[in-house]
């Protein structure tokens, strides 16, 4: 079996809002609207009457520096819940289940000035790591609590780790 990545999706209150957000703010582009309304949609989901609008998005630098030439390739949706409305709820960082998604940037620092005058909700403000090189990272929030990583670009080299889980001890 081969497996690919195909896409991540979280679910938002507001598309519009979350699509200024993404697109204007983070620098997504558009791969494609979309709009579900009952039928294959309902069946998949196990729920009756579904109605659900979405954007499919990309980031203009491609996935991890490979750019995708053909195709929409890799994409992150948003998708706003017409019917039925989504519950809303912002669970704590380290809850289960939960996941975050990191987005490449080139500068850090800069990023999140950018992003702070525009009201964005962050963790922290950016975090120096070392030893491995040096790079900048951060945690932020989307409109509706989703939890988004800023991790900067080639300035750090992640190094494997030689250690042995079962016995806890460095190899």
């Amino acid at each position: 079996m081969v497996i690919t990545m195909d896409h991540v999706a979280v679910m938002v209150k507001d598309i519009e809002k979350s699509l200024h957000f993404y697109r204007d703010l983070l620098g997504l582009e558009v791969v494609s609207p979309e709009e579900h309304n009952d039928g294959p949609i309902s069946e998949m989901v196990n729920m009756p009457k579904v109605h659900m609008r979405e954007y499919r998005l990309r980031p203009k630098g491609g996935v991890h520096g490979h750019n995708q030439n053909e195709g929409p390739g890799f994409t992150f949706d948003i998708i706003q819940w017409i019917n039925p409305e989504s519950p809303v709820n912002r669970y704590p960082l380290h809850h289960v289940p939960s996941a975050h998604f990191c987005f490449g940037v080139e500068n850090v620092p800069a990023t999140y000035e950018r992003l702070k005058a525009e009201g964005v909700e962050f963790v922290s403000s950016p975090v120096s790591f070392s030893g491995e090189g040096e790079w900048h990272v951060l945690f932020f929030y989307d409109p509706d609590g989703n939890l988004l990583e800023l991790n900067e670009m080639g300035t750090g080299a992640q190094m494997p780790h030689n250690y042995d889980w079962a016995t806890a001890k460095a190899l």
